[in-house]
């Protein structure tokens, strides 16, 4: 059965790969996603461009302290918990791809996913008017690991669903203590 999944979840992944045609254009498009969502950086540089103008009150440490929390809680969950139990290769490496910018580590969950995901809800909370793009930017970062042969979809699918879980409980947790 699992065999299964993961021949569907191999087959649909190449396909999802090869919708774009894989040129110089398309490479440094995604390949610059993938970089924003390695490190919290773009959730970083969307907050001062969108924040600074915004009435500093403390609306803004309650988006801190949500965002850290939310980010922390995923990274150890996916990147140092859920991916040393799955034990999941990487496309890249399975295909036999030489070049590449992927991380050799495992595949399942996709932790630029569910960082991403994460980083949407956060953003989306406490700036409704510009969440979808939130969510926009979290699709790019999570498609452009499926075009670089870095994760599989179904890595990518359970990233986004964590994060984006992780996300929500963050809010309502801190809601409940009367945080945020």
């Amino acid at each position: 059965m699992i065999s299964a999944i993961f021949q569907f979840d191999q087959a649909i992944t190449a396909r999802l790969s090869s919708l774009l045609p894989h040129n110089a254009f398309f490479d440094t498009f995604f390949s610059f996603f993938s970089l924003l969502g390695l490190t919290m950086i773009v959730w970083i540089i969307l907050f001062f461009v969108f924040w600074r103008n915004e009435q500093k009150d403390k609306t803004h440490h309650h988006f801190f302290l949500a965002f850290v929390t939310s980010f922390s809680i995923t990274s150890v969950l996916v990147n140092i918990l859920i991916k040393n139990i799955a034990h999941r290769t990487r496309p890249w490496i399975e295909q036999g791809l030489l070049e590449t910018f992927c991380p050799s580590d495992f595949s399942f969950p996709s932790g630029h996913a569910a960082g991403a995901f994460a980083g949407a809800v956060i953003f989306a909370y406490f700036d409704k008017k510009r969440a979808w793009i939130y969510y926009f930017i979290a699709f790019l970062i999570s498609f452009s690991r499926i075009y670089l042969s870095c994760h599989y979809l179904l890595d990518v699918i359970f990233g986004a669903l964590i994060g984006y879980t992780i996300g929500v409980l963050s809010i309502k947790i801190l809601m409940k203590v009367k945080i945020v």
